[in-house]
């Protein structure tokens, strides 16, 4: 990683949930007694090659361990990876990755079990949920975009009333729209764009119907277009060179070339750098270290942390079923210089020093 900033390791909203949730801890550890370490599964819909499923790991553990919890001393970690975003996408693919997941998780036998992003939740912490009443399985999940409400398992928000509970991830347009209008003054059209992947379609629409959200933008958003090919994305690219001051992207990561085959999403960003010349905002904060030029949007580190104190709380005695689903809300913004260079933006020194992280390069690991 090329930035200059840390990443904060842990943000105060797991504080006061952690208060707020009041759970009683009698032991320093959970093996003070003796007992044997906690197993814990984690299933991460795509795959650690993805930044922002790296970071939700990392954060993970990073919430593990300030809630006290030292691995192979206080828990054992298994990790399935489904890499459902670039390698298995098809829906034979992802029944496949699910019940190969669902095989190790079994096997496994953990007391815990973390779910990230919304293929995961649905074909793994669902189905489990479902056809295995009898051996129930506490979860927490990250990163989902659906209402998960409509899984049969989740009673409410407020009050899930089974096993599962976890963060939402809702884009924060108000806040990444707020940075832009300070860093772009003279912008007043963006265009959104993102791929077509089912994430992407629930984040659009919900856009879409926020029509009191609308009033408040600083910006006229011209469209907000999904693209199902990499020739659509780049159309849609070149054609707001005329019409738009600003590009916003939600995700280009389920891009098709003409085979059919998933567009490496360095590609993307390659051809990107190349033939747009206009400023960039990406809706989530990795997408600054690929090399856009800002990024304000939910930080894989912090929302990791959040969930990972939340697993933690369970393993010491708290009851999922209680525990209310929320957007936690971890944002971070993230400035490629490498990127303003090409652009030729001159971003101000304030805004460098309080960005969360600022980047040297594109592309960056």
């Amino acid at each position: 990683m090329n930035g200059r900033h840390s990443i904060p390791r842990f943000a105060l909203g797991v504080a006061s949930l952690v208060v707020a949730l009041a759970v009683a801890v009698a032991c320093d550890s959970p093996t003070a007694t003796g007992d044997e370490p906690h197993r814990i599964f984690i299933v991460h819909s795509y795959s650690t090659e993805f930044s922002w499923t790296r970071d939700l790991h990392e954060g993970i553990l990073q919430g593990l361990a300030h809630e006290g919890l030292t691995e192979d001393r206080d828990y054992r970690v298994q990790t399935f990876e489904m890499g459902t975003r670039l390698t298995f996408t098809s829906p034979q693919h992802i029944e496949q990755r699910a019940a190969e997941a669902l095989e190790a998780l079994r096997a496994f036998g953990p007391d815990l079990l973390f779910v990230t992003d919304d293929v995961a939740l649905e074909h793994v912490a669902v189905r489990y949920s479902q056809e295995s009443p009898d051996a129930p399985l506490p979860t927490v999940f990250a990163g989902v975009n659906i209402d998960p409400t409509v899984y049969a398992p989740i009673a409410s928000l407020d009050a899930p009333g089974g096993t599962i509970t976890g963060a939402l991830e809702r884009i924060p347009h108000a806040e990444a729209f707020t940075t832009a209008r300070r860093l772009f003054p003279e912008v007043t059209r963006v265009v959104i764009l993102a791929d077509a992947a089912p994430s992407s379609a629930a984040i659009r629409t919900a856009f879409l119907r926020d029509t009191q959200a609308a009033d408040a933008r600083p910006f006229e958003v011209l469209d907000f277009f999904l693209a199902e090919t990499l020739e659509e994305w780049q159309r849609a690219v070149v054609a707001a060179q005329a019409t738009a001051d600003l590009i916003a992207v939600l995700n280009y990561h389920q891009l098709r070339d003409a085979s059919g085959a998933i567009v490496p999403p360095a590609d993307v960003i390659d051809w990107m750098v190349a033939e747009n010349h206009l400023p960039e905002l990406g809706l989530v904060a990795a997408w600054a270290r690929d090399g856009l030029l800002v990024a304000v949007g939910n930080s894989g580190l912090k929302t990791g942390a959040y969930v990972g104190a939340l697993g933690a709380d369970i393993l010491n005695g708290a009851d999922p079923a209680t525990i209310p689903i929320v957007d936690p809300q971890q944002t971070d913004t993230h400035i490629n210089a490498a990127r303003a260079y090409t652009l030729g933006v001159e971003v101000p020194p304030r805004e460098l020093a309080e960005a969360d992280e600022v980047y040297d390069t594109i592309g960056g690991s």
